[in-house]
């Protein structure tokens, strides 16, 4: 198998805590990640081990299951999730969030164990055609989320 990674990272103008509250919240994720429903399983409050049922879209696949579980959750600078997905297996994301003066800096980080074949497609032909494009209207939709909640601005 191989391990690929990749990493997008965006700059946003609001508070440390608020962005990482906002997306730690994984109920929160389909309002900046297009295509995706994603609910509790397990009750009560974030925390590593909560479980979450995801459904998203993968190419032209829509409704596509996960099983979600928080694997990282250490206020306010570290938050992860492992997906599982049917075709990929595990998929692990980290989010990562450093005090840059009055804004944060968001990266994100996805890694996810491949065959060798598969590996060499995502790299040169999925991943830079859909993942990618995908990645950084996801990144730009979080970064107008948060700055729109920072500024007070209602959610439309």
């Amino acid at each position: 198998m191989t391990i690929v990674t990749r990493s997008h990272q965006v700059l946003v103008e609001a508070p440390l805590q608020s962005t990482f509250d906002y997306v730690s919240d994984l109920t929160r994720h389909p309002e900046w990640s297009g295509g995706l429903k994603i609910e509790p399983v397990t009750p009560g409050p974030i925390a590593v081990g909560k479980e979450y049922q995801s459904h998203g879209e993968v190419a032209v696949q829509k409704n596509r299951p996960n099983t979600v579980q928080v694997s990282q959750y250490e206020p306010p600078n570290t938050f992860g999730f492992v997906a599982k997905d049917p075709d990929f297996g595990k998929v692990t994301h980290e989010f990562t969030f450093t005090r840059q003066n009055a804004d944060v800096l968001i990266t994100r980080t996805m890694t996810v164990n491949l065959n060798p074949l598969v590996a060499f497609a995502f790299r040169f032909f999925i991943y830079p055609l859909v993942g990618k494009p995908s990645m950084d209207r996801s990144m730009m939709a979080l970064k107008k989320k948060l700055e729109e909640n920072a500024a007070g601005i209602p959610s439309g």
